[in-house]
């Protein structure tokens, strides 16, 4: 890794700020299409209660989806950054400055299983506990989260 200031690696505490963000954004811009469907079909009487459950599934696995998209295929094609890492000023790299490859975004992802097991802890530990602060997706993956400015 080089020393210049593009590789200097994130902190902990705006690399949180920015998952939450990215998440937050993804539920606000689904909620309002599936809010307005749902007060524009939900059906009158004893179906309502089974409507509002397929819709909050159907709410679950758009999220679910939106939210993989969102930290794959977006910084993949959008310089290595999600909406909220271009906010805050910061990028995914590899271990030697270069743009990852789409299967290091799709490691990075699975991991985030791993990553996010009790509520993110183990990933804020093993941010913590690495030189350069990177959660189990980045070390497999072979990337992680710098500053741009």
């Amino acid at each position: 890794m080089t020393s210049s200031r593009a590789n200097v690696p994130a902190g902990v505490g705006r690399r949180c700020l920015q998952y939450f963000l990215d998440e937050m954004l993804v539920m606000v811009l689904l909620f309002v299409p599936v809010a307005l469907g749902i007060i524009a079909f939900t059906p009158i009487g004893r179906s309502t209660v089974a409507f509002v459950k397929g819709v909050f599934l159907g709410y679950c696995f758009l999220a679910m989806l939106a939210g993989i998209l969102l930290h794959t295929w977006w910084p993949w094609r959008h310089d290595g950054q999600t909406p909220a890492m271009r906010w805050l000023g910061l990028r995914i790299v590899t271990t030697t400055g270069e743009p990852p490859p789409l299967r290091a975004y799709v490691v990075r992802q699975f991991l985030v299983v791993v990553d996010g097991f009790a509520w993110g802890l183990v990933g804020v530990v093993l941010m913590l506990a690495t030189r350069h602060h990177q959660r189990l997706g980045d070390l497999v993956a072979g990337t992680l989260v710098v500053r741009t400015r």
